[in-house]
């Protein structure tokens, strides 16, 4: 909502202010992320140049809209329990992937965080707990499983209602996409040509667009992806270089089944 007139009144500007005030300071009733600047109403309130009392929309407004992304795509759930605060590190190996994601934290720009192998490592947990924090810097944040997102659109490619490109927008375009299982398959199978493509029309674009910023995690290692599509293993490992790890197939890494192995 832009600059939507509330009042015709002629009262000094003094007592005008004061109504601004007011208004702003009162508690809203909207959930789900707290705003010290609008306190969570969705909106400030001002005077304009016709000192006429004027709403203008919070930059809260881009994070809830993010936060309900997050919501429809499942991740909600994990973003109270997937924190740095919560990320284990009593193994080096752990400490050395929570400290790649502080210092990626800082340093996005024209750079992706990328984590493979081991099932079970703690991959979701920390690319999670990027993207929370990320959020709560303001920017609007889109996950993708990508077994399940890359189906559907898939699908709108053949769709005749040209459902397609706005669909795929989203994810070329958000400031953080996460990639979360990026190219699962079933196991010995390799991706179809379709997905491929797919991986290629969003990575690319992303890749062009270096202030975008890019999150995967996968199974896979780059050499792996390399081998799959080189276009797309290659860019993965330039934007990701400085902030790329991967985990050797090792069954006393995966956390679900701690204490089993010895």
């Amino acid at each position: 909502m832009k600059n939507v007139n509330l009042s015709m009144n002629t009262n000094p500007s003094s007592y005008k202010q004061a109504n601004v005030d007011e208004w702003n300071n009162n508690e809203g009733e909207l959930t789900g992320y707290k705003c010290s600047e609008c306190k969570n109403k969705g909106y400030i309130m001002f005077l304009n140049d016709d000192n006429i009392e004027t709403l203008r929309d919070c930059s809260c407004k881009k994070i809830r809209s993010s936060l309900k992304n997050i919501k429809q795509s499942g991740l909600e759930n994990l973003l109270e329990d997937y924190s740095f605060e919560k990320f284990t590190t009593e193994e080096l190996w752990q400490k050395k992937i929570k400290d790649s994601a502080i210092r990626f934290m800082s340093d996005t720009y024209g750079n992706w965080y990328f984590i493979g192998g081991q099932v079970g490592s703690g991959k979701s947990h920390v690319c999670t707990a990027i993207v929370k924090e990320l959020l709560l810097k303001g920017n609007e944040a889109l996950y993708m499983k990508w077994r399940d997102d890359s189906v559907g659109l898939k699908k709108a490619i053949t769709s005749d209602n040209n459902d397609y490109s706005p669909a795929i927008s989203r994810y070329k375009n958000v400031k953080v996409l996460y990639i979360d299982d990026f190219l699962k398959t079933e196991k010995g199978k390799q991706p179809s040509a379709a997905d491929i493509m797919l991986a290629f029309e969003i990575l690319n674009h992303r890749y062009i667009n270096k202030d975008l910023i890019t999150i995967i995690s996968t199974e896979r290692s780059v050499d792996e992806l390399i081998e799959i599509d080189e276009a797309i293993g290659s860019r993965i490992y330039q934007r990701s270089k400085n902030y790329c790890i991967e985990l050797a197939p090792d069954k006393t890494k995966n956390m679900r089944m701690k204490g089993l192995f010895k």
